[in-house]
């Protein structure tokens, strides 16, 4: 490897500039966390009172391990309530959280995790300055601290942003040992890569990459000349070296190993790399409009690049392997594109996968996008404006734009490349992070009494809701509808819709039912909170009559817009003005401009289990119906209509407005319902502009030259 310049020390503005990343880093992070499931808040707390009672035993939590992060966020959780405790309040401790809505609790095991980032992202910016160019190391730590799904991994108790950091970390400080032969930089990969084992065990990750600088290293001293056995045993030294000191930091930091060493590796070995390999998660998995339980495939991984990144770092990324595999310098890039493929290619080959396991890949991604921008600005740019630097401000200044006033539900931004959420929804989970359950849960807080209830949710959300809510929170397995509150979470409903644990009651009732509360991202609902004792709401009350007895007494149309593909969510609400001797079969129809059907549903009321024969007077009938679309439907404005008839002679009830106005064939007209394209017409064509310019960029020159 070539060694760049020496770098001159750093001055009175870069240091200011440097305050300025810290804090663009930390306080998307540290302010108002959307927390997940909360086992690692309670492994956090349990560790440390374990270490503290010096039970080391009792610090064996999982085979992750997540030693790490249990140390930073249990001294956290345990120093803030002695800290209470120190000016004269009684808080309850870090696991006492019955009766308490302990969302501020959990923001402080969160903290120091989003300091230690941090931290790591300023520490990245000398590494990148030091291995590269100073525009480089500035853009890709900015990227980094504004990266959206790094942002929302960073803002909950866990472990993969933490890992991905510390991992990036010390592949970086592998490289700046390799090129610069320092047996300092050697020994902060070591301590690095230590941590990262002591986070998680996919972290083993960076021996072999180790191998692999080492093994570049050591061709380069063989094209030196050098003799053979010397570089052989020098290369054999430093990497028993790293693992040495990574092996002794391990044994250090995790108590566990001090009192129980053979059954804590063989737990982390077994079910943290045996079983993970060849067991898929039990629980369901929603990709590409399917769910499953087991293994999701390779495309899974593969969407989540796709639609996690951005309209920025995307196509960027491409022009920075581009510009990266030139001749002069391209060793330390080579190596990060090995770090970036062979990390993806471990996670792939296990049957286990989760998209936040691909986070050091997603910086590996920023650092090449970063790459890319710098080096399009250059050969964009001109002396006078635009000029390069005013380039690369203008493009990160449009990320920061597109990200920062998501806060702090960054999850919820897709790559509008690819259409955004309404096209990421037809392929990944929407609400990875339980966004908008927060919200849900302030909601029922807010109540009168709210202590007093009880709220029942989907497994897994019930975990989300109790750090926001003071009443007990069950599943809805366990209670069913008697609860006050029945709360939804999308990602859950994704999910869990041929589940029974998950879905029945969903399905069958609630999907149709207006909310007393919704939230919404895009315009599409992430989370609703329902009360089963209340009188189902009729959005659009009507006064229609089909024959004597019936009457329509309103609708609710789930949405009046759909694409091509969706289903149209109808609810009917039918009232009996008497007894009904016969059984009658409603149609739902959606028609064209020419009246042509182009789609329909026929059935009994509520598909059969309720006919008509059996209303009695007064009886409110909800009447729920899923039409589904055609994927080829053209766009347009489509008419809804619904009506019934007798199946035995398929004669229409004649149907009457409510001054008595018999209606044309017997038809109600619901609405007209808007068929809109997945992705518009004119978001398509920005997004072609918008490669048309990089394009631009990166050919026009090269034709001017060649000219």
């Amino acid at each position: 490897m070539e060694r760049p310049p020496t770098r001159p020390p750093l001055r009175k503005a870069e240091r200011w500039a440097l305050v300025a990343l810290f804090l663009l880093a930390f306080l998307p992070r540290a302010i108002y966390p959307v927390s997940r499931p909360l086992q690692w808040y309670f492994r956090s707390a349990q560790f440390f009172q374990a270490a503290m009672e010096g039970d080391w035993a009792g610090t064996l939590f999982s085979e992750h391990p997540g030693v790490t992060v249990m140390w930073l966020s249990g001294g956290a959780l345990w120093g803030w309530y002695g800290l209470q405790t120190l000016v004269g309040l009684s808080p309850p401790t870090p696991l006492e959280t019955e009766g308490y809505a302990f969302a501020d609790r959990v923001a402080v095991g969160v903290l120091p995790l989003a300091v230690v980032i941090s931290v790591g992202i300023v520490w990245g910016w000398f590494l990148l300055r030091r291995l590269f160019d100073s525009q480089v190391a500035w853009t890709a730590t900015i990227l980094w601290a504004i990266d959206p799904f790094h942002l929302t991994n960073s803002k909950v108790l866990h472990l993969d942003a933490v890992l991905s950091v510390l991992m990036m970390l010390s592949a970086l400080w592998m490289l700046i040992h390799l090129r610069d032969h320092e047996t300092r930089a050697l020994v902060y990969s070591a301590v690095l890569g230590g941590l990262a084992l002591l986070t998680k065990i996919a972290a083993l990750f960076l021996i072999p990459f180790l191998g692999l600088c080492l093994l570049v290293a050591g061709g380069l001293s063989l094209r030196a000349s050098q003799p053979a056995p010397r570089v052989l045993r020098s290369l054999l030294l430093r990497f028993l070296l790293w693992l040495l000191i990574a092996f002794t930091l391990y044994v250090l930091l995790w108590p566990a190993m001090w009192s129980q060493p053979l059954t804590t590796l063989e737990t982390v070995v077994q079910q943290g790399i045996v079983r993970k390999i060849n067991r898929a998660h039990a629980l369901p998995r929603f990709h590409r409009g399917r769910t499953m339980i087991g293994d999701p495939g390779t495309l899974y991984y593969i969407d989540t690049l796709l639609f996690r990144t951005t309209f920025l770092t995307l196509p960027f990324f491409f022009v920075g392997i581009g510009a990266a595999m030139r001749k002069r310098g391209r060793t330390p890039w080579f190596l990060l594109v090995a770090f970036a493929v062979f990390y993806l290619a471990q996670m792939t080959l296990a049957s286990r996968k989760e998209s936040r396991y691909l986070l050091p890949v997603f910086l590996a991604i920023d650092v090449f996008s970063a790459r890319g921008i710098v080096w399009w600005a250059r050969r964009v740019g001109r002396r006078r404006f635009p000029r390069p630097l005013h380039l690369i401000g203008l493009l990160l200044l449009a990320q920061a734009l597109a990200v920062l006033p998501r806060f702090p539900y960054y999850g919820t931004l897709y790559n509008r490349l690819l259409g955004g959420p309404r096209t990421a929804q037809r392929v990944l989970p929407l609400g990875y992070f339980g966004e908008g359950l927060d919200l849900a849960g302030r909601y029922i807080d807010d109540q009168p009494e709210a202590e007093h209830l009880t709220v029942a949710t989907q497994f897994l959300a019930n975990e989300i809701l109790a750090q926001y809510v003071r009443a007990p929170v069950y599943d809805i397995a366990a209670v069913g509808e008697d609860a006050d509150f029945l709360v939804f979470g999308v990602q859950f409903t994704t999910r869990g819709r041929d589940f029974p644990r998950w879905g029945a009651l969903w399905e069958t009732t609630y999907k149709f039912r207006e909310a007393e509360f919704t939230v919404s991202f895009d315009g599409i609902p992430y989370a609703w909170v329902h009360r089963p004792a209340a009188e189902p709401v009729i959005p659009h009350p009507m006064d229609v009559r089909l024959g004597e007895p019936i009457r329509l007494a309103g609708y609710r149309l789930a949405q009046d817009e759909v694409s091509p593909g969706d289903p149209l969510l109808l609810t009917l609400y039918w009232r009996a003005d008497g007894p009904i001797e016969q059984d009658y079969t409603v149609f739902v129809h959606l028609q064209g401009p020419d009246g042509r059907l182009v789609a329909q549903q026929d059935h009994p009321p509520v598909g059969g289990t309720r006919p008509t024969s059996g209303w009695g007077r007064g009886d409110l009938v909800e009447d729920p119906y899923e039409v589904p679309l055609p994927s080829h439907l053209p766009p347009g404005e489509y008419l809804l209509s619904v009506g019934m008839y007798d199946p035995t002679n398929l004669e229409r009830l004649p149907a009457f407005s409510a001054d008595g106005e018999r209606l044309p064939e017997d038809r109600i007209v619901l609405a007209t319902v808007r068929v809109v394209p997945v992705v518009p017409f004119w978001h398509r064509a920005l997004s072609i502009a918008w490669l048309a310019l990089i394009a631009a960029g990166v050919g026009v020159p090269w034709l001017r030259k060649r000219g």
